[in-house]
């Protein structure tokens, strides 16, 4: 059972840090790349929300069921250095869903909403402020990410 929750949680990782990642990096980016229009990657991002979403649905299950069957219940403490580490993550972790949350319901509807899908969004410069929100919200769940992997790898 440890096992599939190590898998589950690796999983859910890999397939939500690699594209959030991958997407914070692209969206600023896409405009220097001559065959691609900012919108089709935006496109490209709201489409991987469904799986965006079951991945941290992955992530967290997986996280809970490890913690769970390796101390055999939920216990919350900040005396040892890996209970220093695993508080900080999960506060980290906490920061990122909020925002993440945020980001896909608030941040991504203007954009929904001015990118009708077919053609160049009608409104570009109310499309182009938009976008430079959820570039924003991207870099801080990017930020958050990467303070968790480090966390990971300190030595405790």
């Amino acid at each position: 059972m440890e096992t599939l929750a190590a898998i589950l949680h690796q999983a859910g990782l890999l397939l939500y840090a690699g594209p959030l990642l991958a997407f914070a990096l692209l969206l600023p980016l896409s405009s220097r790349i001559r065959s691609l229009e900012p919108w089709h990657l935006d496109r490209a991002w709201r489409a991987w929300g469904p799986g965006s979403g079951l991945a941290l649905g992955m992530l967290i299950l997986g996280g809970l069921l490890r913690y769970f069957l390796a101390r055999g219940g939920f216990v919350w403490g900040v005396e040892q250095a890996f209970d220093r580490i695993f508080l900080a993550k999960h506060l980290i972790f906490l920061v990122l869903w909020v925002n993440y949350t945020y980001t896909e319901i608030w941040v991504a509807e203007p954009l929904r909403r001015l990118d009708p899908g077919l053609d160049a969004p009608a409104e570009l410069g109310a499309y182009t402020q938009a976008r430079g929100r959820l570039i924003r919200h991207l870099w801080v769940n990017a930020a958050c990410v990467v303070a968790i992997l480090v966390l990971s790898s300190l030595p405790y």
